[in-house]
């Protein structure tokens, strides 16, 4: 399937009440795929209609991300007519969304579509559910910090590892499973020379929590995106290419406008956090031993390998979070949370290495000035400092956060815009607090 080839629809859509199967339909040349969402049928008797049916058409739009992608057209016609709002979120995920997709398959960056839709005006906006917030989980680190400063909330998977449903039962929170199911023509046409990378997820994943809180009479959706997913992966002919640009503020605040529409806050708890500080407050708490934040697992679960998902600590993100993880932990206690020492072994220098690159790894790391900083605390350490790694390294990353004055402390503040409620800021606040500060 050659690039340029086809031209993509956002065509029909379905919801099932008997079985709780909502299905989504695209065009793209002379292909029709058909992704389906399995939902709780006890969920589907509380909305208003038309509240559901702009829930579902926010779905719908962000989702097809996954089939337009085969041959990015640079065209997309929506069937049904959408809101401004809606329209926005959109032209934001099929372009900065496919940011790291169109460079890495040498497409022109920025990725530009037009889009050919019906634009229409939003009904009232409802008032929010009264079943309190809906958190969706990966299992990280963040969205465990998350479940504890709102321990009264819900969370919520899509296609549930073990790893989610392990941290939400280790926070003594209720899980509401979702099951998700790409349309088999895409692995198909794939294979055959179809285009294939990076999609937004946290934006598909946003729109899918969206539908599940409406449904479920939750409000709001809360999700844990630092402010380090502001900060760009690399630049393609000055024009920056964000891995993280889903869980970026800038589109935090689109998708807000949209999901208010349906009566649904959204909004990020950990947006004024760097990575450092939440992973200050987790390495604090019990919770930091049922936390798993390697991409890696997930994928190898997903293809059948191995049955129990674990820190493979050769991944960038592996890498990433025991670095941060190791300035507030001893040896001892970082090896037996991961279940071995990436530090320990001088073949992955070059791995933590990348993480204050010019070029950032391809994956959810934090701010290169956090990792150098990270890196530059541990060479200074008692604990750390004879590790082979941060031997080899600690010289290197210290004259690199000295080009920016960065240091562990100056990362643990809250810093930056946000769109939290004073309810949970507060609570934010008081679990941040307790935590414990930067040692040794």
């Amino acid at each position: 399937m050659r690039p340029e080839a086809g031209h993509f629809t956002v065509a029909d859509r379905s919801l099932d009440p008997a079985t709780g199967e909502a299905a989504f339909t695209y065009r793209l040349g002379d292909d029709e795929f058909t992704e389906r969402l399995t939902l709780d049928p006890a969920l589907l008797t509380g909305p208003a209609p038309a509240q559901l049916d702009a829930a579902l058409d926010l779905v719908h739009l962000v989702m097809g991300t996954s089939y337009y992608k085969l041959a990015a057209p640079g065209r997309v016609t929506v069937e049904r007519p959408v809101t401004a709002a809606q329209l926005a979120v959109a032209q934001a995920a099929y372009t900065h969304g496919l940011g790291e997709f169109a460079a890495v398959n040498r497409l022109p960056v920025p990725h530009r579509v037009d889009f050919d839709a019906e634009v229409r005006e939003p009904g009232a906006a409802p008032a929010g559910g009264g079943r309190g917030a809906l958190l969706p989980v990966g299992g990280g680190k963040d969205s465990a910090l998350a479940l504890v400063v709102i321990p009264d909330g819900t969370a919520l998977a899509v296609n549930p590892t073990g790893a989610q449903r392990d941290v939400a039962r280790a926070a003594g929170v209720p899980l509401v499973e979702v099951r998700r199911r790409l349309d088999p023509l895409l692995a198909e046409r794939t294979a055959q020379g179809g285009l294939n990378g990076h999609v937004p997820v946290t934006a598909i994943n946003s729109s899918i929590a969206t539908l599940v809180a409406v449904l479920g009479g939750h409000d709001p959706v809360v999700f844990a995106n630092e402010r380090s997913a502001d900060e760009e992966t690399l630049t393609v002919d000055g024009v920056s290419v964000n891995h993280q640009y889903s869980k970026s503020h800038e589109f935090e605040r689109l998708f807000a406008a949209a999901a208010a529409e349906v009566g649904t806050g959204y909004f990020s708890l950990t947006r004024q956090l760097s990575e450092l500080a939440t992973v200050a407050a987790v390495a604090a708490l019990p919770l930091r031993a049922d936390i798993l934040s390697c991409n890696r697992s997930y994928t190898q679960r997903h293809l059948g390998g191995q049955a129990e998902q674990r820190w493979c600590l050769h991944c960038d993100k592996c890498l990433f979070t025991f670095l941060c993880f190791a300035v507030f932990l001893t040896p001892a206690e970082a090896e037996e949370m991961f279940g071995g020492d990436p530090l320990a072994d001088p073949s992955l220098a070059d791995g933590f290495r990348k993480l204050w690159a010019t070029e950032k790894p391809f994956d959810c790391v934090g701010e290169r000035a956090e990792s150098a900083a990270a890196m530059a605390h541990l060479a200074a350490s008692r604990s750390w400092g004879d590790a082979p790694v941060v031997r080899e390294l600690g010289a290197e990353a210290a004259a690199a956060a000295e080009v920016t004055g960065a240091t562990v402390a100056r990362f643990l503040p809250p810093r930056g815009g946000h769109g939290i409620p004073e309810r949970y800021l507060t609570s934010l606040q008081r679990v941040l607090a307790g935590a414990r500060s930067a040692v040794d």
